[in-house]
C-alpha cells in the first residue's frame, strides 16, 4: 500500500486518528504540567482545610476540658451545698424541738419560782415569828430582872443579809 495522500487541512480526529502516538505525547506534554499544576493547589487547599479542622478540634478539646473542669468543680459545690442544707435542715429541726419544749421548760421554772417563792414565804413568816418570839422573851426577861444592858452587837448583825 502506498502513502495516503489528502488534499487539505486534516480534522483534529482524523490526526489523532493516523498518528496517535505523536498525538498522544503533545496532548500528555500539554496536559501533565496543567494537571500537576492543578493538583499541587487543591493538595495545598486540602492541607490547609485539614490543618484548620485539626486547630477548631484541639480548640473544641480545649473547651471541652475547661467544660469538664467546671462540671467538677460544680458538682464539688453542690455537694458542699447539699451537704450544708441538710446540716441546716437538722438544725432547723432542733431548734424547732426546742421551740416547742420551751413552753413546757418555762411552765417548770415558773412552777419551780412559785415553790421557791413559797418556801422563802414559809421562812419568812417562821422568821418573823421566831423574831416575835424572841422578842417576847427579851422583853419578859426585862420585866424580871429589870433593865438589861444593850446587847452587844455580834457578827451576824453587822454582815448583810445573805439574798441581798
Amino acid at each position: 500500500m502506498g502513502a495516503v495522500v489528502m488534499a487539505g487541512d486534516p480534522g483534529f480526529w482524523d490526526v489523532a486518528w493516523s498518528w496517535p502516538l505523536p498525538f498522544l505525547t503533545a496532548v500528555a506534554t500539554l496536559v501533565v504540567p496543567i494537571v500537576g499544576t492543578i493538583w499541587f493547589i487543591y493538595h495545598r487547599r486540602y492541607k490547609q482545610q485539614i490543618a484548620t479542622l485539626e486547630d477548631r478540634v484541639e480548640l473544641a478539646n480545649e473547651r471541652l476540658g475547661d467544660a469538664k473542669e467546671k462540671i467538677a468543680k460544680a458538682e464539688e459545690e453542690k455537694t458542699a451545698l447539699d451537704k450544708t442544707v441538710k446540716e441546716l435542715t437538722a438544725e432547723v429541726g432542733k431548734l424547732k424541738k426546742r421551740k416547742a419544749q420551751l413552753p413546757r421548760d418555762l411552765q417548770s421554772i415558773v412552777d419551780r419560782l412559785a415553790t421557791s417563792s413559797a418556801t422563802a414565804s414559809n421562812q419568812v413568816s417562821k422568821l418573823t415569828e421566831a423574831q416575835e418570839a424572841a422578842a417576847t422573851a427579851v422583853s419578859k426577861h426585862r420585866g424580871e430582872r429589870g433593865t438589861l444592858p444593850a446587847p452587844e452587837k455580834s457578827q451576824s448583825d453587822t454582815q448583810p443579809p445573805r439574798g441581798s
